[in-house]
């Protein structure tokens, strides 16, 4: 059980949250079905396994070394690592893109002389800012996307101020936090990447995003899903379903929790800059793809909740499930939380000053 809770805190505490619900209220488990979003599953699923593909394939390990010798200088890699995070993020996801490039960094130490725990913690804040720009590039636009019915185009329209906002004050994070220091490289060891599994999907990727786009999802999963069958079922093996059981269990959890503080919501004059800073607030205490869940259910301003959550994403640790994956490589509370916390304070205030002040 410590093994486990030490592993997965996240899906630990949604276990013990649903089972007090069922405790509390037995008959209630006929409506679990109902409060999950399927459709939403279904496409992070897809999502999953197509990016999956391309991290089995390493070929971002092998562009994630390229750019560390490209950094001549720590404050120059971390811009590059910066640049590269939040880009690959808007496809990838904020996860998996994490998942790729955090144990990379994590093994810089071996490649130059360079504080690798506080790259960490901007490679972090840059895969959160950089995923709030497409639907597809985190769980809570993905379900906010599919609520709405917003073309991609117009979200990612819709998301850019914000998102070109938020990139530009970790730019300048990194020149106060990372100095013009030379950095002296060590000889690393070959990449071996496997270039069919990453041309395939990559193709996968883009074709799945399209068949988002025109609702297919529930046709094209199985074909990937088969796919994979029966070409590399490594790819299976290894794609992260304990995330998308997490996210059933919130979608089933918040379900649980709504009919409980609806009346206290429904109190409040829910204009845009109220549901902006709620949706913000909201995720430094349940992370921010339950308080995207939660906010919907009493808000129909997508906009001013997409806002907030991707905002929210920074600050606290258990805002993103991005934040516990890095966590699990830096080691360090106190590092991520004195650049993650200012810079979600000045990003809170700044986009409220800029896109919510009442006139």
């Amino acid at each position: 059980m410590k093994e486990f809770v030490k592993k997965d805190p996240v899906l630990f505490v949604l276990l013990v949250i649903t089972a007090l619900f069922t405790l509390l209220n037995p008959l209630g488990v006929k409506n679990y079905w109902s409060y999950v979003d399927w459709r939403t599953i279904v496409s992070l699923s897809g999502l999953i396994l197509v990016t999956t593909g391309i991290k089995e394939s390493r070929i971002l390990n092998l562009i994630s070394r390229k750019v560390v010798r490209r950094g001549k200088t720590e404050r120059k890699l971390s811009f590059l690592l910066i640049s590269l995070s939040s880009t690959l993020s808007t496809i990838l996801t904020n996860d998996v893109t994490l998942l790729v490039l955090v144990p990379m960094t994590a093994t810089m130490s071996e490649v130059t002389d360079v504080c690798v725990g506080k790259l960490i913690v901007f490679e972090t804040l840059s895969v959160n800012v950089g995923s709030a720009l497409t639907p597809v590039g985190n769980p809570q636009n993905l379900f906010l996307w599919h609520e709405w019915g917003i073309s991609f185009f117009q979200f990612c329209l819709e998301m850019f101020p914000v998102v070109v906002l938020c990139i530009l004050v970790l730019l300048l994070f990194a020149v106060f936090s990372f100095k013009k220091k030379e950095l002296t490289l060590k000889a690393d060891k070959k990449i071996e990447v496997d270039k069919n599994l990453a041309f395939v999907s990559t193709i996968l990727t883009l074709m799945y995003i399209f068949s988002l786009e025109l609702k297919l999802e529930y046709l094209a999963f199985p074909l990937i899903l088969a796919f994979f069958a029966f070409v590399n079922r490594r790819v299976i093996r290894n794609a992260d379903w304990l995330l998308i059981a997490i996210f059933i269990l919130m979608f089933v959890d918040i379900g649980c929790v709504t009919k409980y503080v609806k009346p206290l919501i429904l109190h409040l004059k829910l204009n845009s800059s109220t549901v902006f800073l709620m949706s913000a607030l909201l995720s430094q205490l349940v992370s921010n793809v339950p308080a995207s869940i939660l906010m919907a259910k009493f808000s129909s301003n997508w906009k001013a909740i997409c806002y907030g959550v991707n905002v929210g994403g920074n600050g606290f640790l258990i805002a993103s499930l991005a934040n516990l994956i890095s966590l699990r490589y830096s080691k360090n509370l106190a590092e991520f939380h004195k650049y993650s916390l200012p810079y979600f304070a000045l990003t809170l205030v700044l986009t409220y000053l800029l896109f919510f002040k009442p006139a």
